[in-house]
């Protein structure tokens, strides 16, 4: 498991109506993390993002199933802390960059709040 707490949260960074949510992590550029929800990811050692279909993340208190992993998700997560966490439905033509995941309850983020990614 790798965890993460939320640092920052843009004021353009919620999309509640477009379902989504943009992460960084604190070497985001000032106009990314306007957009953006800026992580401290807390990785023990050479641990590496392994996230795929079936695995978890759990945003404060609320659990997702990771329904899709786009083919960048892993490596940008693990180089910059980036991925865009998507709540709804995996579409035909999914972002590379997203992971689609259910239920599609839109968390509330908060500074200071762990996200975990199992």
């Amino acid at each position: 498991m790798i965890s993460a707490k939320v640092k920052s949260i843009g004021p353009e960074a919620i999309a509640k109506q477009d379902r989504l949510a943009i992460l960084f992590d604190e070497t985001a550029t000032p106009d990314l993390k306007k957009i953006a929800v800026v992580q401290e990811i807390e990785k023990d050692n050479d641990q590496q993002f392994n996230l795929k279909a079936g695995s978890q993340i759990v945003i404060g208190e609320q659990t997702y199933d990771v329904k899709f992993v786009g083919s960048l998700v892993n490596q940008n997560l693990q180089s910059i802390g980036h991925t865009t966490l998507v709540f709804k439905e995996v579409p035909e033509q999914p972002l590379a960059s997203a992971i689609y995941l259910s239920p599609d309850v839109f968390p509330d983020f908060k500074v200071g709040e762990t996200i975990q990614y199992k």
